[in-house]
């Protein structure tokens, strides 16, 4: 009987341990954004020597960290930021049943927060060797993505003011939405897809989950409770 529980015992750790070990493997959320109003400022522009994707100037995004672990109040709260991206392709355009592959490389964005102070308000960065931008053909949808891991050629770096990321990331990996492209994408026949704009939001993970360095900053739902809340204390006061 003895033998018998401790081989369940066993069993049972074995199946939570390989549990823990294929979730640790799995990228998990960290981050995401979405663009402030509905402007097209996502272009990506066909050349006669490839394409280049990304924002002309910054723009301003709604920033989430979506990861619980440490991050207390700041866990899905609007906050203020600005965003950069550029990237350029890498390579022609190839079909997939009837989606379009364009290969895109030195892929940067940088996440900017309106409320710390100057130098010290980077919510996220990140760099990516290599991605791929995939739209259906006429569509008017589009996706960019890249995964970094033991079995990728692909390389993502992470980097933050206010998030720790070591070298024992296994997984990290991102994926942005295009969404209202007009016109729809095409293939321009010269390696490239035809030209396009649109608006984005976007997906961040890694495995395991970052921890957070310094203060967050405050959220725009929180700076408006706090304003609310003196506001109301100094008319308390005065009565």
């Amino acid at each position: 009987m003895r033998h018998i529980i401790v081989k369940t015992i066993s069993s049972l750790f074995g199946v939570a341990f390989l549990t823990s070990f294929a979730q640790a493997q799995t990228p998990q959320l960290f981050a995401t954004f979405s663009q402030v109003g509905q402007s097209p400022s996502f272009s990506y522009v066909a050349g006669t020597s490839g394409a280049t994707l990304g924002l002309v100037s910054a723009i301003p995004v709604s920033f989430q960290f979506q990861t619980a672990n440490g991050f207390g109040a700041a866990i899905g709260q609007d906050i203020d930021a600005t965003m950069t991206m550029s990237a350029v392709s890498a390579g022609n355009v190839t079909s997939s049943t009837s989606f379009l592959v364009q290969s895109m490389k030195d892929i940067e964005l940088r996440f900017t927060s309106a409320r710390a102070a100057p130098n010290s308000g980077d919510l996220l960065k990140m760099t990516l060797s290599t991605g791929n931008l995939i739209a259906r053909a006429g569509g008017q949808t589009a996706r960019l993505t890249g995964t970094e891991s033991s079995t990728s050629a692909q390389f993502v770096n992470f980097d933050s003011d206010y998030l720790n990321f070591g070298e024992s990331f296994l997984l990290e990996n991102f994926s942005i939405s295009f969404t209202s492209i007009a016109p729809g994408v095409f293939d321009a026949g010269n390696g490239s897809l035809s030209s396009f704009n649109g608006t984005a939001t976007g997906n961040f993970g890694s495995a395991p989950l970052p921890t957070p360095k310094n203060n967050i900053p405050e959220p725009a739902a929180l700076v408006l409770a706090t304003l609310g809340g003196l506001a109301l204390a100094r008319r308390r006061k005065a009565a």
